[in-house]
């Protein structure tokens, strides 16, 4: 866990074990599964991690949060280090809803064996939603890696959250 501004902190896993991404392509420093919590008078989440850092994620979302719950988990994309934790998450925090498009409603539907119909905040471009001070901006950005690649921009503080556009591995 890390601050990087007064009410942001980087919450994700470093996978220091794994050598290959996605079977295929040689890692010599791992990998890093970036979420971010944005703590205000709602709480939200950006993206969940592989399900192997589970562990390392609700550690870090606890010791912010306390007894607090997060109100939103914002997927950005549904590859498995993004999404891999979102059940144990909706099982966790059962009050918590889900902020994705409806390409990625549409995988969560095939990924997991879970109705989502009731948890799910479907927005589309350029939706806002505020979080008290902090408002979250949504962009799509289609095959900038996957078809449903969501971007997020958060006005109070001006912070970008990219999905994988500017990521590199380690």
């Amino acid at each position: 866990m890390k601050r990087i501004t007064p009410d942001i902190y980087y919450i994700g896993y470093n996978d220091n074990k794994i050598d290959l991404f996605e079977s295929q392509l040689p890692l010599s420093h791992g990998m890093a599964y970036n979420s971010y919590l944005i703590l205000d008078e709602k709480i939200a989440i950006i993206d969940s991690v592989e399900l192997p850092g589970k562990d390392v994620w609700f550690s870090s979302i606890k010791e912010i949060l306390g007894n607090r719950e997060p109100d939103y988990l914002v997927i950005e994309h549904m590859e498995p280090d993004h999404s891999g934790s979102i059940l144990e998450f909706i099982k966790k925090y059962p009050s918590a809803k889900i902020i994705t498009n409806q390409l990625s409603l549409m995988l969560l539907n095939q990924f997991f064996d879970y109705d989502f119909s009731d948890r799910v905040i479907v927005i589309k471009e350029k939706d806002k939603i505020s979080l008290g001070k902090h408002s979250l901006e949504f962009y799509f950005a289609p095959m900038i890696h996957w078809p449903e690649v969501l971007m997020v921009y958060e006005e109070y503080s001006k912070t970008f959250f990219s999905a994988d556009a500017f990521g590199k591995f380690g």
